[in-house]
């Protein structure tokens, strides 16, 4: 492998490819499918077929994924939509302020819970009719929350929203290697964390101004009616991106064996006959059309069981590699942290802020996300490629984890800034600055990781999402 990774002693390395051609072996990957500047060879190899998503036009993968992107920020806004009348809440339905914070812990479990049935699902029927039903259910819950007049209403509709929560956060970015080759990844899964942070963070100064204008009715009436654009759009637009495939890629980013079970030994086909469908249904294949694309059922993508895959998913928790990268979800739980604590110290003195100069606070992590992602992004992905061509040409996984450095490098300043700034009472902006660098250094770390696991665990991207994303939403 060379580059200081470790060689394996297994024949097939997950994740590990050939991405651009080889200069010491001429010829090997000429036959492959590359870009249309010839330069890169596309990893995974697509299909022949229009329907693949892989080869959908740049420009539709991308509409595609924003219309994800808008359905993650709808949902990751609700669990700070309350934080600015968490008091008013207590004494308007006369009870306490744990039950208030039950709101949102309850919902948080809910999500998750949900989280591993959606994984499942999605393997077995796809993933258009989850997202539609989920925003459909985001759409109901809030209006629901927006005519609540006591607190048992509201606690159940903020239930029922976790149900459609746990497709948008835990299963959103699984998407990637549907729809883009592994040269194409990383700008998006850097935009999906930019767009995760946008809802937590920038949600509470949004909340907090429309709650204080029109009351904390009206902040679930208008998200119901950004859900309900949002669904439209979703049920319009997103068509599959999962996609049945007959034959062996020897690009796809998963052992061989793995390949076998999941769609030859699954279905009954022998790999000979896998070549036979193949041709003879590229053949007659025709494009889907506008109709064709909006149904929210396409046959089964699987014949495993649901509730063994429901069961594989609980176990790949405990496997070593995505059992690390879930600790990757303790980073960005700490500013979290710090805004349970950042009222706390801030409505004193020497600070003095009033409830709205608080919740403009969260804007400063967010641009830290954002400027970090912006900045890190172009500079990490010229790295893996500078390593790739290093590597004689071959891509690995590894290379994504460099960024893991920065990333902790910006936490640590961030943290330790935060906690003696605070201490001493350093002037706002000096919080505000370390505030974005926790959040900066949280997301890019969190980006490095969750790129390795994509590209090298390709067969397992719903599960390790869900895996990663419900350890991030149990340490809220």
């Amino acid at each position: 492998m060379g580059i200081g990774i470790i060689e394996p002693r297994q024949l097939v390395v997950p994740g590990t490819i050939q991405l651009y051609d080889s200069n010491q072996h001429a010829g090997s990957t000429e036959h492959l499918k590359h870009t249309a500047d010839g330069k890169t060879v596309l990893a995974p190899q697509p299909s022949d077929s229009p329907n693949d998503p892989l080869n959908w036009s740049l420009w539709k993968k991308d509409f595609v994924f924003f219309i994800l992107l808008l359905g993650t920020i709808c949902s990751t806004i609700h669990g700070p939509l309350l934080s600015p009348v968490t008091v008013t809440l207590s004494e308007e339905f006369n009870v306490s302020i744990n039950d208030i914070a039950q709101l949102s812990s309850y919902m948080l479990l809910i999500i998750a819970v949900s989280a591993y049935v959606f994984a499942a699902l999605a393997n077995v029927l796809g993933k258009r009719g989850i997202f539609v039903f989920a925003m459909a259910t985001l759409v109901a819950a809030d209006a629901w929350a927006a005519t609540a007049s006591g607190y048992h209403s509201l606690f159940g509709a903020r239930m029922f929203s976790g149900v459609g929560q746990g497709a948008f956060e835990c299963l959103a970015l699984s998407n990637v290697p549907d729809l883009y080759f592994v040269h194409q990844r990383s700008k998006r899964i850097a935009l999906f964390w930019i767009f995760l942070q946008t809802g937590v963070y920038l949600g509470v100064p949004i909340a907090t101004q429309i709650i204080n204008m029109s009351g904390w009715h009206m902040a679930f009436t208008a998200l119901a009616i950004t859900e309900g654009i949002t669904f439209v759009l979703l049920f319009l637009f997103f068509h599959e991106p999962a996609y049945r495939r007959a034959h062996i890629d020897p690009l796809a980013n998963m052992s061989e064996d793995a390949v076998l079970e999941k769609v030859h030994v699954s279905e009954g086909v022998t790999q000979a006959e896998a070549g036979d469908i193949e041709e003879s249904h590229v053949e007659v294949e025709r494009p889907k059309t506008f109709l064709q694309n909006l149904k929210l059922y396409n046959g089964r993508f699987s014949q495993n069981n649901i509730f063994v895959l429901l069961y594989r998913s609980f176990i790949l928790t405990f496997h070593p590699t995505i059992f690390w990268a879930a600790t990757a979800g303790l980073l960005t739980a700490w500013p979290v942290g710090c805004s349970f604590t950042i009222a706390a110290f801030m409505t004193a003195p020497p600070y003095n802020m009033s409830s709205d100069a608080i919740g403009n606070m969260y804007i400063a992590p967010w641009l830290g996300g954002l400027i970090a992602l912006v900045v890190a992004d172009p500079i990490f992905n010229g790295l893996s490629n500078w390593l790739t061509k290093r590597n004689n040409n071959v891509y690995e996984p590894e290379f994504r984890l460099y960024a893991t450095i920065p990333g902790i490098i910006f936490f640590i300043i961030g943290t330790v800034g935060w906690g003696w700034g605070s201490d001493v009472g350093t002037p706002w902006y000096g919080i505000a600055i370390f505030f974005g660098f926790i959040l900066g250094g949280a997301v890019v770390y969190n980006a490095g990781v969750i790129g390795y696991i994509i590209d090298a665990h390709r067969e397992w991207a719903n599960e390790s999402q869900v895996i990663l994303f419900v350890a991030k939403v149990k340490k809220r």
